[in-house]
């Protein structure tokens, strides 16, 4: 996907992720209607980040790591 991003549907992409959140009890599955589980949840949360989802902290995409801790991390050396 490097350099492809402009194949990526944002909206269908978006609209996905949100149709596979358990509403009731949190966490994001990879099918909607399927089990949540921890990897589905924290990709699906970094997927949406990297797409610049309101609400969502922006991610590094090198460390899938809130920007705000990788800066944390490398300015304390």
């Amino acid at each position: 996907m490097i350099d492809r991003v402009h194949w990526i549907d944002k909206e269908k992409l978006t609209k996905f992720i949100l149709n596979c959140q358990d509403q009731e009890n949190g966490g994001i599955s990879d099918r909607p209607d399927n089990a949540v589980d921890i990897y589905h949840t924290y990709f699906g949360v970094a997927g949406l980040s990297l797409m610049e989802y309101p609400g969502v902290k922006p991610m590094d995409p090198a460390y899938a790591l809130p920007l705000d801790v990788v800066n944390r991390i490398f300015l304390r050396k």
